[in-house]
């Protein structure tokens, strides 16, 4: 049989299905919204894929993803792991779109696997580990490491790290109905990824990795920065987050002024045409959004070339709106200082200068949690 990639602008390809109590579109792929049987097969990263935030979303138009890709959802998630009733307004949104396709009669066979925390292959698989935890040879091979990545020229030293595949290995493999399966799925995860810590701390520091969900074979752009550091891993917490309202938010990242042409044409705009203007998520949202998501170039890009959907970059930046909406300060160390100005954040050159620059808005003496990154990890804070 053929393979079809999911095409969210072909709307002779699309079935409306109706709306949710809460008056949520929902609007999917028609070949799927027509079959006998949908089997979905995923593999569950962290707490918040899977379950209901797969067919609803991932085979949804713009219309179907509206009802909770917007600022207002993003507010009401408190935390964007912990899929509870009641704790996440996006899960919450796609469980509504998931019973009203089962009530519509539309038939899911979900397959969710899980996987260990290996990320980095050999020699690299001190990085999977604690500093502390390095032998003689893995410090030997970090140092060794470090200073080949410092000499490379970054076009290199990109190509590289693309290259490295992660050995992963399965932790669980459940089948069958979408809800029962997901609930598996969850315990597993939490059995690996939940860490206790106790209360939370004046500043969050946090090194952010080289790949994220929407930069593979392509480039770690300032937006997809925001998105990974505030959208992600301000997020990878129950109950609470582990920096107090308020708080500092510390990153380590180089922030490059630099985006992919033909991924992410969108963003380039963004970056230059609405980020000049605000940061404001509630304002971006009214004023702009709609422009891009219909602008008939961005389409065309989407669905002839290789580009992320027009809307795309509007979506990432609302998913750090609750950590911009919490936090009194964001610092990168080792920032482009341009490209964080136009974020809303702060350059740092130095940790040190982070926290003295972090003075201002936690004190002189602040309590911190840093957040090691790999492996992925939950902070359950009590």
């Amino acid at each position: 049989r053929d393979l079809t990639n999911h095409d969210a602008e072909d709307h002779a390809n699309l079935t409306y299905v109706g709306t949710t109590n809460k008056g949520e579109d929902v609007e999917i792929n028609k070949r799927a919204a027509e079959s006998d049987l949908i089997v979905y097969v995923n593999i569950n990263l962290v707490a918040m894929d899977g379950g209901h935030k797969s067919v609803p979303v991932g085979l949804a138009s713009y219309r179907g993803v509206r009802p909770h890709h917007n600022v207002s959802t993003m507010l009401h998630s408190k935390s964007y792991m912990d899929p509870r009733p009641g704790h996440s307004a996006i899960h919450d949104s796609c469980a509504r779109m998931g019973q009203l396709l089962k009530d519509s009669g539309v038939r899911i066979f979900t397959i969710e696997t899980t996987l260990n925390n290996e990320v980095f292959p050999q020699p690299f698989g001190f990085m999977n580990k604690r500093e502390w935890e390095w032998s003689l040879k893995e410090q030997a091979t970090y140092l060794a490491a470090k200073k080949a990545n410092e000499m490379a020229p970054p076009k290199l030293r990109h190509q590289v790290w693309m290259r490295v595949l992660a050995p992963y290995g399965v932790t669980g493999i459940n089948a069958g109905e979408t809800e029962a399966v997901h609930e598996r799925t969850l315990a597993r995860l939490h059995q690996q990824q939940l860490t206790e810590v106790n209360g939370q701390s004046d500043v969050m520091v946090v090194g952010l990795p080289f790949i994220g969900p929407y930069n593979v074979n392509s480039i770690m752009n300032p937006i997809l920065v925001h998105c990974l550091g505030l959208g992600y891993l301000f997020n990878m917490y129950r109950n609470k987050p582990v920096v107090r309202p308020g708080g500092a938010m510390i990153m380590f990242h180089p922030v490059p002024w630099e985006f992919h042409q033909v991924h992410h044409p969108s963003y380039v705009d963004f970056f230059e045409e609405v980020l000049s203007q605000t940061t404001d998520p509630s304002t971006i949202e009214s004023k702009y959004e709609q422009q891009y998501a219909t602008d008939p170039w961005y389409i065309h890009l989407y669905r002839k070339s290789h580009a992320y959907h027009g809307v795309h970059p509007f979506y990432m930046w609302y998913w750090g709106a609750h950590a911009l909406d919490y936090l009194g300060d964001v610092i990168v160390v080792g920032g482009n200082p341009k490209a964080c100005e136009r974020l809303g954040y702060r350059a740092a050159t130095s940790f040190r200068d982070a926290l003295e620059m972090a003075g201002d808005t936690v004190g002189r003496s602040p309590s911190i949690t840093y957040l090691h990154v790999p492996p992925l990890a939950i902070a359950d804070v009590r």
